[in-house]
């Protein structure tokens, strides 16, 4: 009887931290990528996760960017690279491409940019995600093609994401009104340092088949490409613009 009394009470400590660390998790999880690493050479279905609300406002709208590869900061190994993805990916540009799904938002559309290239989407209106919910934003990718001459055995892109719950000018951005896990690179959509998803991008990271695109011998091991996107192209392409008027944030 005290045997079942002392397992019972070591039970009851374990599960209840146990318990207050899942509900912490849910309420701090962040937004990100359902499948965060992909394959080359292989298309593949994917999700943005919405994570939660704004401190118990109702998500009414989501923005997504991807780097463009053309202004974006990259980095080998570490050390910065000067020139652009071209060198690593052969065929970036026009592989993220949105499916439309009314489930959560009811408007949605991609962002091109200057080229005709999707490099990203937006969802919104509609009832939107419960502030104590999850929610999918449904996409695809394309095939990429790690370039066979190149050294990366990977290529990792941090990707900017908005969860819009009010919507307001950026000089009105708060937690209370938009979860904004992007990389802080000097747009005016990093957001407050100390913030709660400051410098906080989802991450999407495509891996060499080394069986189909072998590295060239004289790589080593080979090398990880990080790609982020430039102040300048998520100031230009975060916005939400519908119908051809921008409405988020407030002009």
């Amino acid at each position: 009887m005290q045997k079942n009394l002392l397992l019972r009470s070591i039970i009851q400590k374990f599960l209840i931290p146990v318990v207050l660390t899942g509900i912490a998790q849910n309420v701090m999880g962040h937004t990100i990528l359902e499948l965060p690493q992909v394959t080359e050479l292989k298309k593949s279905a994917n999700n943005i996760v919405i994570g939660h609300g704004c401190n118990g406002a109702a998500v009414i709208g989501s923005s997504v960017v991807f780097p463009d590869g053309e202004t974006s900061a990259i980095t080998v190994g570490g050390d910065p690279h000067s020139g652009t993805i071209n060198d690593f990916i052969q065929n970036w540009g026009n592989l993220i491409q949105l499916l439309q799904n009314r489930s959560v938002f009811t408007e949605q559309d991609k962002k091109l940019d200057g080229n005709g290239n999707a490099i990203g989407f937006w969802s919104g209106g509609g009832r939107g995600m419960a502030a104590n919910l999850n929610a999918h934003i449904p996409f695809t990718t394309s095939a990429v093609i790690i370039e066979p001459e190149s050294c990366a055995r990977s290529v990792r892109f941090a990707v900017a994401i908005a969860d819009i719950c009010t919507i307001t000018s950026i000089v009105d951005f708060s937690d209370d009104a938009v979860g904004l896990w992007t990389p802080a690179v000097g747009s005016k959509f990093d957001g407050a340092q100390g913030g709660h998803a400051y410098d906080s991008p989802a991450f999407f990271t495509v891996n060499r088949d080394f069986e189909s695109n072998p590295l060239p011998e004289s790589c080593g091991d080979g090398v990880d490409v990080f790609v982020k996107p430039s102040a300048a192209q998520i100031d230009r392409d975060m916005p939400v613009i519908f119908n051809g008027s921008q409405v988020w944030p407030q002009p």
